[in-house]
């Protein structure tokens, strides 16, 4: 026992503390996660904003060619109006070119201009401005299908740390293209913002296109994100989002209407990283903790358990009746409680050993007295028997026939020890009773019997109709004048067994029938005892092995007779009754 409460209360002591760690641990990682998340969102909602504010400025310069009518004139597509040679409109793109490029070399690494009508591509970068007759159609560039009718608007990889942004200017009537803009951009354009993203010593960021293709990496080392994960961020719903997984969590963000993504990716690592110091703090607080309530578990149990295990000794000691281990120094807490109660029991056990001792003996000189005085009930059978056959001898065949009944109503008595018998017997066991009243009564009596043939194997509790038919005589036919009649009917009723006593005696008075249903409705172990002892034995004993919707039920009139009714289950021999 000992031991057991040792280990119960080191269990109980140590699981809260085992539970609140780990509730500890989890709910630190949980909450640095919702950090991580929140600040990242709102990070990655400040990058697009940056993005797009950008890439407006690179949108703003391809629109100040493109919407040049000295470009691109609406109505045949000549760069210069008429009557003007090549060589007369040159000065002025290229002073267009110039212009610009100064106003923005800081982000644009150079401008490239292509005029459909002239078969010309006009380039300015940190060099100078330069033009060539070379063929560039913009819907060619990238390896697109060639569709002179196709508007292109796109953002492509150039270098490593450059992109092109690709505009084409179209016709409004055909949009066949009439020429495009190429600016080629720096990347570094975007460092501060991505550094700001990059909060995380470990994390990766990376830009993307609409198709997942890699656009720029910023941190040139061998990406961890998962491509699955990639693919699943970007070709579902064009908005920013985050999806958490064992290996980490990634982030994505739609800019530039879709054109582009970025991507940030945190591994796991950092996010046990964070919750470490929480973790190791938990930990050990948890084994000092833990260790300390080992310690003081196993002294509080041994101090408690030392007491009751004396006292358990003491109580072993007197099974084998030695009443010599009273608990001599007694405690002033609950066990001294039970060790004066040990004690007080102690002698109360020795006065009671002594009292049985002599009860014994008491007992032993009634029973040599009782035997003295008891007739052997199967003598008297077989005397009875004897009387029978010597009647029969001495032509005496009624003698012997009231004699066989008598001897048959004493070894029904006798013969059975179970409380259920057949119908059939206790039938008998009622004819031979009636056959003995006849002696007394001659043909005063006429008996009716009617017995289902069906009912005679199912159970019923043993001498319950004798006492009934008995109260016909004491109750009902003696102090009638005239015909005694008794008619006993067996019938199936539904699951039940119906008895039908029936007697045209003299009836009950109507407040002491009402008397009489009033005790056989109670329970059975509610039965009173009175002047109906033998009805309400019989009917306490049907409810208590049946259940108490069975029982007996009476019916009378005055000066008309009286019926009494006995009800059980149909339920043959082997079967448990249904309470």
């Amino acid at each position: 026992m000992r031991y057991k409460l040792m280990i119960l209360m080191v269990i109980i002591a140590v699981l809260p503390l085992t539970l609140v760690t780990i509730f500890a641990a989890k709910t630190t990682k949980h909450s640095l996660s919702l950090e991580i998340i929140r600040s990242n969102e709102s990070r990655m909602d400040w990058a697009a904003k940056y993005f797009d504010e950008k890439f407006g400025q690179l949108h703003s310069v391809a629109y100040s060619l493109l919407m040049d009518n000295n470009l691109f004139p609406n109505t045949n597509g000549e760069t210069i109006s008429a009557g003007n040679g090549l060589e007369t409109g040159k000065p002025y793109i290229d002073e267009k070119l110039r212009s610009l490029y100064v106003a923005n070399n800081t982000n644009i690494a150079s401008i490239s201009l292509y005029l459909n009508a002239k078969q010309r591509l006009y380039i300015v970068d940190k060099d100078a401005v330069r033009s060539t007759d070379q063929r560039v159609n913009p819907a060619l560039e990238g390896g697109e299908s060639a569709n002179n009718h196709q508007t292109v608007n796109k953002i492509v990889k150039s270098t490593h740390n450059n992109f092109k942004l690709i505009r084409s200017m179209n016709r409004f009537e055909d949009h066949e293209i009439l020429g495009g803009v190429f600016i080629e951009a720096r990347w570094n354009m975007m460092d501060n913002v991505i550094n700001m993203i990059h909060s995380e010593p470990n994390s990766e960021v990376l830009v993307l296109d609409a198709q997942g293709n890699l656009m720029y990496n910023p941190y040139p080392v061998q990406t961890m994100m998962d491509q699955e994960m990639l693919e699943k961020a970007i070709h579902g719903p064009m908005e920013s989002g985050f999806i958490e997984s064992k290996q980490g969590i990634l982030f994505y963000q739609p800019v530039v209407s879709a054109n582009l993504w970025i991507v940030k990716f945190i591994p796991i690592s950092y996010v046990n990283e964070g919750a470490s110091t929480t973790l190791s703090f938990s930990f050990y607080t948890a084994m000092v903790s833990t260790l300390l309530a080992i310690i003081l578990s196993v002294l509080i149990a041994y101090f408690t358990t030392k007491p009751i295990i004396r006292l358990t000794r003491s109580m072993k000691a007197l099974e084998h009746l030695n009443f010599n281990v009273g608990v001599d120094k007694v405690r002033s807490d609950e066990i001294g409680t039970l060790e004066r109660r040990f004690n007080s029991m102690l002698l109360k056990i020795k006065e009671l050993v002594q009292i049985e001792y002599k009860s014994k003996i008491e007992k032993r000189t009634a029973q040599l007295k009782a035997m003295q005085a008891q007739i052997n009930p199967h003598f008297l059978y077989n005397a009875l028997q004897s009387i029978g056959g010597v009647a029969l001898s001495r032509q005496a065949p009624e003698i012997y026939e009231y004699v066989r009944a008598l001897s048959e109503l004493f070894r029904y008595t006798i013969k059975m020890k179970s409380d259920l018998v057949t119908v059939a017997d206790e039938i008998e066991h009622v004819t031979n009773y009636l056959q003995i009243q006849k002696l007394r009564f001659q043909d005063m009596i006429h008996i009716q019997m009617d017995i289902e043939e069906d009912c005679g194997h199912y159970e019923l509790p043993k001498f319950i109709l004798q006492p009934i038919v008995e109260n016909c005589f004491v109750h009902g036919l003696e102090g009638k004048m005239g015909q005694w009649i008794i008619a006993i009917r067996v019938e199936k009723m539904m699951d039940d067994i119906e008895i039908s006593i029936e007697d045209n005696g003299l009836g009950i008075d109507e407040a002491r029938l009402e008397d009489i249903r009033r005790q056989l409705s109670r329970p059975g172990e509610d039965q009173v005892i009175g002047e109906s002892m033998g009805m309400n034995n019989v009917n306490s004993r049907i409810k208590l092995i049946f259940g108490q919707e069975y029982g007996m039920f009476v019916t009378s009139s005055k000066g008309a007779g009286t019926t009494v009714k006995v009800v059980i289950p149909a339920i043959v021999k082997g079967e448990e009754p249904l309470l």
